[in-house]
């Protein structure tokens, strides 16, 4: 992993030419355009009366998850001033705490400013939640789940990654200091993934969020090759190598894909398995919140998938 310089190498596009050429051929815009409109047409029957999203159907609102869809119905097009919209702002101004974050959880503090920011709302709520934002993190360059808590991987690459969504630039001291953090040897396994815990396989859902992260100051097509390994033969992703594919995971490694510009197009295929996997009402079915015992079909999940289908898109914006 370099800083700011390419590296990708010719014997790595050999890798992963059949399976790219596959998903070129086989991607069907017509099909997709319906997968999409199903997944818009689930995360907005579910908007709670307070203008937020529930996790699960039926269930209270929920910060982050109101983050997450309404990202993902602005990426879809979604105004900024419609209805929808404005509920999701309503229902998160009304959330936020007094000392500027959002259940002081670093991660519910990011995602809410990505959704603001992008709703184009509040500067006053934004600047409080960034202002914690930067009081939270540690010396190191690491962030915890909370103010101050010892350095956490899936923490500081989520912030790290709102950061780069916000459109900060590399040479932001926070960020830099962040991506240093999640860089150092000490931390990346020796087959060039993460894990939460040393001694652990290391787990593509973390690598995926730090990979995203890492975009914003280093060069990381080593590790968008070490990803492209860890892909199932139906184009999914499971949470570590040859465990069953899951639509959150994918959803997370087509982002990471996207926002490392793999150059052959892996992400297609995994936009295929997402395609087969989709609910008749629109959902996927997933245990990967947190949240759930079982596999669910839950709106986190159905909001990731979207933000997946448009990565691309978003990526494009974040350049111009």
């Amino acid at each position: 992993m370099k800083k700011y310089q390419s590296m990708f190498t010719l014997c790595q596009c050999l890798l992963f030419i059949t399976l790219s050429v596959c998903a070129i051929e086989g991607f069907a815009e017509d099909s997709l355009y319906e997968t999409i409109k199903l997944t818009e047409s689930y995360i907005l029957k579910h908007q709670n009366p307070d203008g937020g999203w529930p996790l699960v159907p039926g269930q209270e609102s929920d910060v982050e998850v109101t983050s997450f869809a309404m990202q993902a119905l602005m990426a879809k097009g979604w105004g900024t001033g419609t209805k929808v919209i404005r509920g999701g702002v309503s229902y998160l101004i009304k959330h936020q705490n007094a000392d500027g974050s959002w259940n002081g959880n670093t991660a519910h503090t990011i995602f809410a400013l990505i959704a603001l920011t992008q709703a184009e709302t509040d500067p006053g709520a934004r600047f409080k939640g960034l202002k914690w934002i930067q009081e939270a993190q540690n010396e190191d360059g690491s962030w915890g789940r909370e103010m101050h808590q010892g350095g956490n991987l899936l923490y500081t690459a989520t912030v790290l990654d709102g950061f780069r969504r916000l459109d900060f630039k590399q040479d932001f001291r926070a960020a830099s200091k962040a991506a240093d953090w999640l860089a150092n040897p000490i931390r990346i396994n020796m087959d060039g993934g993460w894990s939460m815990l040393r001694g652990q396989s290391s787990d593509i859902l973390v690598t995926t969020w730090i990979l995203q992260g890492l975009s914003l100051v280093y060069d990381i097509d080593v590790q968008i090759a070490w990803l492209k390994q860890m892909q199932n033969e139906d184009g999914g992703f499971g949470r570590r190598k040859g465990e069953a594919s899951d639509p959150e995971i994918t959803a997370y490694a087509i982002m990471a894909l996207v926002a490392g510009k793999d150059p052959l197009n892996t992400d297609r295929v995994a936009i295929g398995y997402l395609r087969k996997v989709q609910q008749e009402d629109g959902s996927f079915v997933s245990a990967t919140p947190i949240e759930l015992k079982q596999p669910t079909a839950n709106l986190q999940t159905t909001c990731f998938v979207l933000l997946a289908m448009y990565a691309r898109s978003i990526e494009e914006a974040l350049e111009k």
